[in-house]
């Protein structure tokens, strides 16, 4: 029987219908996810000088040789002296200009919560100061075509120098890399006072946005805090304000005395499968210990959630060989809030349907299969 379930934290609807599983699909993919046709690939070992200098390279090494390499020219590098590069996006969607006096603001945001009834209201903390004071000055002219120069920050991390299509295929040590790269990034653009939240993003396969094979994430960062990110932020603060407690913790420790979401459980993480999922198989890895942050993870933290990360992702590739996928890294904004309020988690999100008119008409999503389900099918995979 079909089943509609409410989503508290993002406050949606989804309908459960697992009997359209079975409907016909002239075009379902039948070919193999990925290709390793031989390419030339730019994130490839000994083709450093075809991305721009890297701002990040792992691991660092105190070699005086090395270093003055690194410092004359940061794009040249030893081979077989990195395991991780972070480098900036070629083509971003997002640049940064050190100066906030270089960032020349056109008109105003555009925000329906502006506009709204909301209890959640603009702030400094989730919009700039110049941006309250042009919205609160808007002309009747220009209420409703408010626009504005993007700020922030866009970087690709190359998570390895070999030519692999998937993080699966990367030892869990050089997988805790990785993290560390996400960690020290993060901390970076927390640190940069004019920005205000950032997210950390792969697509793996073409139905997730990838258009490169070798295995690589995104960051972006943005001088803004964009409307859904405010909206659950304000609810998770909500929550915290009326029972005294975070959200996501209770949330975590009702699923795991029910045990028919839990995918796979560690020392320090939990991975479920949401009990309101919007999309088939997807699942978070939620931190045990009450954390607004990733960047203030320890390394057995990360060491652990690398193996958590490894076992869960090879699990879906092995119950769904042609799943695409994204995960996303959500963590606390960087500006204001309840920090005893926000628990960061890493949310995977197969794309194994699409969103079609109903879910654009409405915004109500139908998924397939049960949570319950797909945990169940997840943990005979895990490995």
């Amino acid at each position: 029987m079909n089943e509609t379930r409410y989503d508290w934290l993002s406050d949606r609807w989804v309908i459960f219908a697992p009997n359209r599983e079975d409907r016909p699909d002239q075009y379902r993919q039948t070919q193999p996810l990925a290709q390793n046709a031989t390419i030339e690939c730019p994130f490839c070992s000994g083709r450093e000088h075809e991305t721009p200098r890297p701002t990040l390279v792992l691991p660092e090494t105190d070699s005086d040789e090395t270093t003055s390499n690194r410092r004359s020219n940061p794009a040249i590098l030893d081979p077989q002296a990195w395991q991780v590069r972070v480098v900036p996006n070629k083509f971003p969607a997002v640049s940064y200009r050190e100066s906030i006096a270089n960032h020349l603001v056109t008109s105003h945001y555009h925000s329906d919560l502006a506009l709204s009834d909301s209890a959640i209201s603009l702030t400094e903390d989730s919009f700039g100061t110049s941006q309250q004071k042009q919205l609160q000055t808007a002309t009747a002219e220009h209420l409703f075509q408010r626009n504005t120069s993007p700020r922030g920050a866009h970087e690709v991390i190359i998570e390895s120098p070999i030519h692999v299509d998937s993080i699966t295929a990367l030892p869990a040590n050089h997988i805790a890399i990785i993290f560390e790269a996400y960690q020290r990034r993060l901390n970076h653009w927390r640190a940069q006072r004019d920005l205000k939240y950032a997210v950390i993003f792969k697509n793996y396969g073409a139905d997730a946005g990838a258009s490169l094979y070798h295995s690589h994430s995104q960051l972006i960062s943005l001088d803004f805090v964009p409307r859904d990110i405010e909206k659950i932020n304000y609810r998770l603060i909500l929550h915290h304000e009326k029972y005294g407690f975070c959200y996501i913790c209770q949330l975590m420790n009702e699923e795991e005395e029910r045990q028919e979401r839990i995918l796979f459980s560690s020392e320090h993480f939990v991975a479920l499968c949401p009990f309101a999922s919007r999309f088939p198989y997807s699942f978070s890895i939620i931190p045990r210990s009450h954390q607004s942050r990733y960047e203030e993870i320890g390394q057995k933290e990360r060491e652990d959630l690398a193996i958590v990360t490894k076992k869960t992702l090879s699990a879906l590739e092995s119950a769904r060989p042609s799943a695409a996928y994204n995960f996303v890294l959500q963590t606390s904004p960087f500006c204001g809030g309840n920090e005893q309020a926000h628990h960061w988690r890493l949310r995977v999100i197969p794309r194994l349907s699409k969103v079609a008119g109903f879910e654009w008409g409405s915004d109500c999503f139908i998924n397939t299969v049960t949570p319950e389900h797909a945990a169940k099918t997840l943990r005979s995979h895990i490995v």
